[in-house]
């Protein structure tokens, strides 16, 4: 299971790529800029992305910026559970691939915030920690230990849509909400709602250790089990990623891009 988790964590980094490349000049020098009145945005914002490939994947943009790595993508945990027939948390998760996206096909309208961004990635490779309670066909899967997977084709649909806020910003730096009295600069700061994403899996293949207490036979059917059925074994599984991964990454990309307004992050020139 842990592959389909940490290819949905992986579009945030695939979005804040598109969006964050196009962000302020306080950001990396490596990041290009693109205008919001540019007749091919979607292609500028492609290549920005394509252009930093190399150091999103080393994590790597210079003193001063601390952005994780692409390659491997490290996941600390997640937690997933829905009633007592299905509970699920995965840790210190590895997942090599993650670099290799390919933005597919991008719908941009930078000055409404609004972006439809399809992506795929060709195989993702994930090592980590499981434990698992759940019931697949006729078997309740139950173990906890090492897993290993594959997969192959993921494809991830994010949907962004986003809003300006005006704040006040005092002469000492202070933001409020309100006007403050030794001079104001109004600004349209930049927020995002809930992202919407939605994953598609051509195929996977999983190795469960220390299934049903290190039973060899019992783990070993289970193994089999999963991965005769891996489809369905998959679709237990997305739901709850869609959602979960959804709200955390709305705030990660909020919190990193709170201080931006639309004039940095889209100019009307470049």
């Amino acid at each position: 299971m842990s592959p389909v988790q940490s290819s949905v964590i992986l579009a945030s980094a695939i979005v804040l790529s598109a969006l964050v490349s196009v962000a302020n000049s306080a950001l990396p020098s490596q990041f290009k800029l693109c205008s919001r009145n540019d007749p091919k945005v979607e292609q500028c914002i492609i290549s920005a992305v394509d252009h930093i490939r190399k150091n999103l994947a080393e994590g790597d943009f210079g003193e001063g910026f601390d952005v994780p790595k692409l390659e491997p993508l490290y996941v600390e945990q997640m937690k997933m559970q829905r009633g007592q027939d299905f509970q699920a948390v995965f840790n210190k998760l590895n997942v090599y691939g993650a670099s290799t996206f390919k933005i597919d096909r991008l719908q941009s309208k930078p000055s409404n915030l609004s972006f439809d961004l399809v992506t795929s990635i060709p195989k993702l490779n994930v090592t980590g920690k499981y434990s698992l309670k759940m019931k697949l066909l006729f078997l309740e899967l139950q173990g906890k230990g090492d897993i290993k997977g594959m997969l192959t084709n993921t494809k991830l649909s994010i949907k962004i849509r986003g809003y300006t806020e005006t704040n006040k910003t005092a002469a000492n730096g202070t933001v409020t909400n309100g006007t403050a009295s030794n001079g104001t600069d109004s600004k349209q700061y930049v927020r995002f709602n809930r992202l919407g994403i939605r994953l598609k899996i051509e195929g996977g293949r999983f190795q469960l250790d220390n299934l049903f207490n290190g039973d060899p036979v019992l783990g070993q059917v289970g193994n089999q089990v999963i991965n005769d059925n891996s489809r369905l074994f998959l679709d237990e599984l997305i739901p709850g990623l869609e959602r979960n991964l959804s709200r955390l990454f709305t705030e990660i990309v909020n919190n990193l891009l709170r201080t931006a307004t639309i004039d940095e992050m889209f100019p009307e020139k470049v």
